[in-house]
């Protein structure tokens, strides 16, 4: 009986270092395929802008925009298959390390100045200098660009972005903007299968916002959504030690 026992334990062991090597493999495979359809589509969508700036009539644009608005739709729901593969790496091992919040944040948004320009929002930025924490930089970093691209899909009018202190042993970042129109209700709003059409196309908020708020609890932060006046906020909460 107890050869059997032994035996059939070491068949089980041996069974799940398969299947682990089995997911390993199959999250490498996501890695690569995302990565190879990243590149392509990039060129594509840079194409496509080109010929529709330097075309010589008006007869086309609209054709132009279709294809271009498809393209980035595809791009924007590969952007955030890349960063469900990111949060499954990360998951298992964070790369911790003393991060300048303050910067980073305001890094983010010196990237994406010219997109926020160009779209005619009313930026109200106030950012406490040099608040630091032990982080992830790269998973921190993800959190600001997924709440800027939301930003330039769904804000409308104001938009207010803060870091502050909250108390003594806690800041807040804060992302408050105006919307051309209301959105989901608070509990469908981090639903990844929730989509809320906007503009005739189907563009997720529901998607957007559950990866921040994995990525955001993957960092031991809180994460809170609330609607007030008009504004849609997304509340981000840290301890000044997170570890």
């Amino acid at each position: 009986m107890a050869q059997s026992v032994n035996f059939s334990l070491i068949k089980t062991r041996a069974a799940r270092l398969k299947q682990v090597e089995q997911e390993k493999q199959i999250k490498q495979m996501l890695t690569n395929l995302t990565h190879d359809i990243k590149t392509p589509l990039t060129v594509a969508i840079g194409y496509i802008q080109l010929l529709d700036k330097n075309r010589q009539n008006n007869d086309n644009h609209h054709q132009y925009q279709r294809i271009e608005n498809n393209l980035l739709e595809v791009n924007y729901y590969l952007h955030y298959l890349m960063d469900f593969n990111l949060l499954q790496e990360k998951n298992a091992q964070l790369s911790l390390s003393e991060v300048d919040v303050s910067k980073a944040l305001e890094g983010e948004l010196f990237n994406y100045y010219d997109d926020l320009t160009a779209k005619g929002l009313e930026m109200t930025i106030n950012i406490k200098p040099a608040v630091t924490i032990q982080t992830d930089k790269t998973l921190l970093e993800r959190v600001f660009q997924n709440l800027i691209s939301n930003l330039l899909k769904y804000a409308d009018g104001q938009v207010v972005i803060s870091l502050q202190e909250k108390d003594a042993t806690h800041f807040q970042i804060t992302f408050k903007n105006q919307t051309a129109r209301p959105l989901l209700a608070n509990r469908q709003s981090t639903n990844r299968f929730v989509t809320e059409d906007v503009t005739q196309t189907n563009q997720s908020v529901g998607l957007g916002l559950d990866i921040v708020r994995s990525l955001i609890t993957t960092l031991g932060g809180r994460f809170r959504i609330q609607h007030e006046d008009g504004y849609f906020v997304v509340m981000l909460t840290f301890r000044y030690q997170a570890g």
